[in-house]
């Protein structure tokens, strides 16, 4: 063995050795973050501005029972008879008429309890057309509002279920019309009402 073996065989050594050395000091450390987000109360209502609704046309000739005898004079004056007054003439069409808008309004959200109040309010209870008038009736169980849950009331407690559409709550309203003091065809306005939706 010559000296330039010799210190071939030890450069090789020690190269191996400082491989083995670099491969033993790697060392790893790994730390876990948790995470945590606030979400505020947060409440979306869909509603609609403005509504018109357009009631069918009716028309019909009502039959009010057979033939009448009547006593005419020859000063061509005629009494007896069935003569129509306000009790006898059939009720065809009502004067009061309680209808539901389907799917009025439409609330998504977040709150602490998951869920939300929602309330109607009459703001204004009378469309006019000149004299003649609509009124939207305002007491108990005339006019409310209610959910695709079963809930209904001028105010009720419902879901919020999420933020996102397919889990929108939609609900209803329903109004009481009463047209006692209607006289006139076309469109009646001025009728209001307002829905409120707050977190709980």
């Amino acid at each position: 063995m010559n000296l330039k073996t010799l210190f071939t065989g030890l450069s090789l050594a020690v190269s191996i050795l400082s491989a083995g050395n670099i491969s033993a000091l790697a060392i790893s450390k790994s730390g876990s973050t948790t995470v945590s987000i606030v979400l505020p109360d947060c409440i979306i209502l869909h509603y609609y501005s403005a509504l018109t609704l357009n009631f069918s046309e009716y028309n019909d000739a009502v039959d009010q029972g057979g033939s009448n005898t009547w006593n005419v004079a020859w000063s061509g004056t005629a009494d007896g008879g069935s003569q129509l007054s306000a009790s006898t003439i059939s009720q065809i069409v009502p004067d009061l008429v309680t209808l539901t808008i389907p799917n009025a309004w439409a609330i998504r959200g977040l709150s602490p309890s998951g869920n939300a109040k929602v309330t109607l309010t009459i703001v204004n209870n009378t469309l006019t057309s000149g004299a003649s008038k609509i009124t939207i009736k305002t007491g108990t169980g005339d006019s409310l509002i209610s959910d695709n849950g079963g809930r209904s009331g001028t105010s009720i407690t419902t879901s919020l279920n999420g933020i996102t559409t397919t889990q929108a709550t939609i609900g209803n309203v329903k109004m009481t019309l009463d047209f006692s003091q209607t006289n006139v065809a076309g469109a009646h306005t001025g009728g209001q009402y307002k829905i409120t939706a707050e977190t709980i």
